[in-house]
C-alpha cells in the first residue's frame, strides 16, 4: 500500500500532524519507535506554557516579525479540558481529559534562601503541568478515529525522497520492510537520523555544544511557596547550574539538573547530593524516587528550510527545544496543512517554511544575543555571591528573567556590587566599574 502521508514519531508534533491529516481525509500512517505509541520513557516538559515569553527571555523582539505560537486552555470540570492553539483554525483545539497544576510564577532561589520572581506577582497563571501521555493519547484516539493507521514498535532504519514519493526502510518484532508513501512528515525528536539522512543538517553548523539532562520524579517535595512556583534553585558549591523543582503529573514532583556532555559531572550524584546535603535538603526530607529519566540535546542553531522535496521535519529534530509543548501542536497543524496543500499541488512546502521561520524567537538574532550575553549566575558566582545578587534583586524590586534584567539593570549593578557585575558582564566592563566604584576623582 502507498499512503498519502507517513508521520515519524508520536510526540505532540506527531500526533497533532495525524490528527489533521487524518481528518482532512488523507490516508495516514503513524510509526512509533516505543512499544506504545502515546507513553514517554524519557525526560521531556510537562509544563504548557501560556503566553509568548520565550525559555530565556521575555521581552519581544523588534528585528523580526516573530507571530510565536501560543496557547490558552479552557478549563472545564476535571477530565473536561479544552486546549486552544492561538492563531490557527478552530479545528487546531482539542479536548484534555488529564489533570491540570497551575504554576503562578517562577523563581530563582539562592543557598541562603533570597529570591526573585519572573513576575511581579502571582496573580495570573503562567502555565500548566499537564499529564502528557493523556494528552497524547487523545490525540492519537482523534486521528485513529478519522482514520489514521498507529503502528508501534517500528524502528525507522532509513529514508528516500524521490520523484516518486517516500520510500521508508522499518524494522519491527517481524522483520525489515519498506514504507511507500506520497509524502512524509518527520516529528522524530532532536537528533533525527533520518532528517540527517535526507541532508537537513548539511551547513547548519555548530553550537555551544550538547547538553545531557537528569530528573528524580518524587512522591512529594515540600516546596517554600505559597503559590505553585516553578523554582530554579541554585548552590555553585555543588552544582554549576540551575536545579529545576516543579509539580510531575499525576501528582508527582521532579527535580532536575543538566550539564555539557562533554563535562565528567554526573548528574546522579548531583541531584543526590542536592536532595541530601545542600542548604535545600530539607525540601526533600521526605520525598520518595520513584522515577529517573533522562535525555540530551544538541544545542546547534535551528534550520530555517524546514520543508523540502516530499518532506517536512517538525518540532525539535531542526531546532533546540525552544519549539515547547505548544510549538509542536502548532508544527504538527501546519505540517499536515502543509501536506494536503502540497498534494493538491499547491505550494505546501513554502506555506510550511514561512510558518516555521515566525512562530519562534530562535530565528531572531536580537533574541540569540539576548539569551547569550552572559554566562549563566551559577557558573560565575560562588554561593556567597550568588546570595547578594539575589538579595540585590529582591531589595530593588527587580523581577523577570536573568537575561532581561541583568543587562537592564547593569550600571546600577556595577555601581552597587562592583566584583559581582564583573564576573557577570565580563573583563570588558573594567574600566566602567572601576570609574563606578567612585576612583574616577581620585
Amino acid at each position: 500500500m502507498k499512503y498519502d502521508l507517513i508521520i515519524v514519531g508520536a510526540g505532540p508534533g506527531g500526533c497533532m500532524a495525524a490528527r489533521k491529516a487524518a481528518r482532512d481525509g488523507l490516508n495516514v500512517l503513524l510509526v512509533e519507535k516505543l512499544k506504545e505509541a502515546g507513553s514517554v520513557t524519557r525526560f521531556c516538559s510537562r509544563l504548557l506554557r501560556l503566553g509568548e515569553g520565550g525559555f530565556s527571555s521575555d521581552k519581544p523582539v523588534t528585528d523580526v516579525n516573530i507571530q510565536r505560537a501560543t496557547c490558552t486552555i479552557d478549563v472545564g470540570a476535571p477530565g473536561r479540558h479544552v486546549i486552544r492553539m492561538h492563531g490557527l483554525p478552530d479545528d487546531a483545539s482539542f479536548a484534555y481529559a488529564g489533570e491540570l497544576d497551575p504554576c503562578f510564577n517562577e523563581s530563582w532561589v539562592s543557598p541562603s534562601g533570597a529570591s526573585f520572581h519572573r513576575k511581579a506577582n502571582n496573580r495570573a497563571i503562567d502555565g500548566f503541568v499537564v499529564d502528557k501521555e493523556v494528552m497524547l493519547r487523545g490525540l492519537l484516539d482523534d486521528a485513529a478515529a478519522a482514520g489514521c493507521r498507529i503502528q508501534a514498535a517500528t524502528r525507522c532504519l532509513a529514508i528516500d525522497d524521490t520523484d516518486d514519493g517516500i520510500s521508508l526502510k522499518v524494522k519491527t518484532s517481524a522483520g525489515e520492510q519498506t514504507l511507500l508513501a506520497k509524502r512524509a512528515i518527520l516529528a522524530d525528536g532532536s537528533f533525527s537520523p533520518l532528517a540527517a539522512q535526507l541532508g537537513f543538517d548539511d551547513g547548519r553548523g555548530e553550537g555551544p555544544g550538547k547538553l545531557r539532562f537528569m530528573s528524580f520524579i518524587l512522591d512529594r517535595c515540600d516546596v517554600p511557596f505559597g503559590e505553585m512556583h516553578r523554582a530554579r534553585f541554585t548552590q555553585p558549591s555543588v552544582h554549576k547550574g540551575f536545579l529545576n523543582v516543579g509539580p510531575w503529573p499525576p501528582g508527582l514532583w521532579e527535580i532536575s539538573c543538566s550539564a555539557p556532555v562533554a563535562s565528567p559531572v554526573r548528574l546522579p550524584q548531583v541531584l543526590e547530593a542536592f536532595m541530601e546535603n545542600s542548604a535545600f535538603s530539607d525540601l526533600f526530607k521526605r520525598a520518595k524516587i520513584v522515577d529517573r529519566q533522562g535525555c540530551s540535546m544538541d544545542l546547534r542553531p535551528a534550520v530555517r528550510e524546514a520543508a523540502r522535496g516530499n518532506v517536512i521535519c517538525i518540532g525539535d529534530n531542526l531546532a533546540y527545544a525552544e519549539t515547547a509543548i505548544k510549538g509542536a501542536f502548532g508544527c504538527g497543524y501546519m505540517a499536515a496543512e502543509a501536506t494536503a496543500r502540497a498534494l493538491d499541488g499547491k505550494p505546501g512546502n513554502d506555506e510550511y517554511n514561512h510558518y516555521w521561520t515566525h512562530a519562534f524567537n530562535f530565528f531572531s538574532p536580537q533574541y540569540t544575543v539576548r539569551s547569550t550575553r552572559q554566562p549563566p549566575i551559577p557558573v560565575v558566582l560562588d554561593d556567597g555571591e550568588t546570595d547578594s545578587l539575589f538579595a540585590w534583586f529582591t531589595e530593588n524590586g527587580i523581577y523577570g528573567m536573568p537575561a532581561d534584567i541583568l543587562p537592564a539593570n547593569r550600571d546600577k549593578l556595577m555601581a552597587d556590587l562592583p566584583q559581582i557585575a564583573l564576573k557577570l558582564f565580563g573583563r570588558g566592563s573594567v574600566a566602567q566599574i572601576t570609574n563606578l566604584s567612585g576612583e574616577e576623582g581620585a
